[in-house]
């Protein structure tokens, strides 16, 4: 279970820097420098979880030969995410972009280095899509509190940011619809059989992972959508709590069917 909650957590925290890029500064500082403290925590904790159980060796540990460079990239993302941090608490603009681009290069490098060479091309397109869901969603909830102290803050910010999980939720939608239904890859053949067995003790976390991941969002995005239209920000708010624990249990019970049963959802 080290394993998926380190990529799960690895994958939030990636988002929600992803995400702050689509924010305008008018925002605040305070919303930049909690959002970045909040991902560089739990990359942090995902990074500590794993060495932990593995140390630095990679004694029986995940990823096989890639386990040192999957840690190495993962340790530089959270010294990036930390000196972004530091660069909006001490106002320094011509370091956070940088540092910004340098988190999310090598959140993406530990990506692809983590995923397994037979099914690298799927499972790093579930990752990103992962990412970029999780950011959107994440972000998103944060930002609508902001909303309430900030009270010439544009409504475009969240507009933005509710395009952002729209994009996010059709894209992970194609990625789970290719790995259940696409082509035969190397090494799916098994994980296909348990997907198939849909009311088997594997079969009802493909169930739950769809319904809580994909078409509960799904269901939502409309009422988000038209609470923003109409400034409510406070009911899009409330709204997206429900959005963020629907994707958070989805994408979770997704990175335990990709450990569990080799099945990237």
């Amino acid at each position: 279970m080290s394993t998926v909650f380190f990529l799960f957590l690895t994958q939030l925290a990636l988002g929600l820097m992803l995400a702050l890029a689509f924010v305008t500064e008018r925002a605040g500082d305070r919303f930049f420098r909690f959002s970045s403290a909040a991902a560089a925590f739990m990359a942090t904790g995902a990074l500590a979880l794993l060495l932990r159980r593995h140390g630095w060796s990679g004694a029986g540990a995940p990823f096989g030969d890639a386990y040192s460079a999957v840690m190495a990239a993962s340790l530089a993302a959270v010294v990036g995410m930390v000196v972004y941090n530091r660069a909006w608490y001490f106002d320094w603009q011509r370091l956070q972009a940088p540092a910004l681009a340098f988190t999310l290069a090598a959140g993406a490098a530990a990506v692809v280095l983590a995923a397994p060479a037979a099914q690298r091309v799927l499972v790093v397109a579930a990752a990103l899509t992962s990412i970029l869901l999780l950011g959107a969603a994440a972000a998103a909830m944060i930002l609508g509190h902001y909303y309430l102290v900030i009270l010439d803050l544009p409504i475009s910010a969240l507009r933005k940011l509710t395009v952002l999980l729209v994009v996010g939720l059709v894209l992970r939608g194609a990625v789970v619809a290719f790995a259940l239904f696409g082509p035969i890859h190397a090494g799916l053949d098994g994980a296909r059989l348990v997907a198939s067995g849909l009311w088997s003790a594997d079969g009802v976390f493909v169930w739950m992972r769809l319904l809580f991941g994909i078409a509960g969002p799904f269901t939502l995005v409309w009422f988000i959508w038209k609470t923003v239209e109409l400034r409510s920000t406070q009911s899009a708010t409330g709204i997206l709590y429900v959005q963020l624990f629907l994707v958070l249990s989805g994408e979770l019970l997704g990175t335990y069917l990709r450990i569990a049963a080799g099945l990237p959802l």
